[in-house]
């Protein structure tokens, strides 16, 4: 009884670690299609009245969603401390923080820090178009491998489990 019963958990184990794999790759998505979007959300506010950074960063998160808006909400906060890490700096430090988004996506964000702030209102609209634009693609690459991958990874954790119990039986 008792190597059935651990048996059943082993293949539930496995099963589970192949099924929370193919639920990481939808985050991946997700937080890629947030952020996005909130790169929409900061091209028209610069559009209609280009604020100040921090009232900017205050309107992002409170209408951002996902790492989009606990980036913004960060970076606000971030604001409050100029005088011990200037902004560029504490954007890249906060981006890197949003694993969420994978290495790629990270890296896209990062030169928006450099403009954010920096230039007019017109540049920094074009510099977010071309983050956003890039990040949509990272998200399409993302969807395409996430509708690949998932069942890869939930037969695999399937399977496997049910190897480790035959061998365990």
């Amino acid at each position: 009884m008792m190597r059935l019963v651990g048996a059943a958990l082993v293949a539930a184990g496995t099963a589970w670690l192949g099924f929370r794999a193919a639920a990481a790759l939808g985050c991946r998505v997700r937080a890629l299609e947030d952020m996005a979007q909130g790169l929409v959300l900061l091209e028209q506010e610069l559009e209609l009245d280009g604020p100040p950074l921090p009232e900017l960063m205050e309107r992002l998160a409170r209408s951002g969603r996902g790492p989009a808006q606990a980036l913004f909400r960060d970076c606000r906060q971030a604001l409050d401390r100029l005088e011990e890490e200037p902004f560029p700096q504490a954007w890249h430090r906060l981006v890197r923080a949003r694993d969420e988004l994978g290495r790629a996506g990270q890296e896209t964000l990062m030169p928006l820090g450099d403009t954010l702030g920096r230039c007019g209102c017109e540049d920094q609209r074009k510099a977010a178009a071309c983050v956003r634009l890039r990040l949509a693609e990272l998200a399409r690459q993302a969807e395409e491998e996430r509708r690949r991958q998932s069942k890869v990874y939930q037969v695999l954790g399937l399977s496997g489990g049910a190897f480790l119990v035959i061998l365990l039986l």
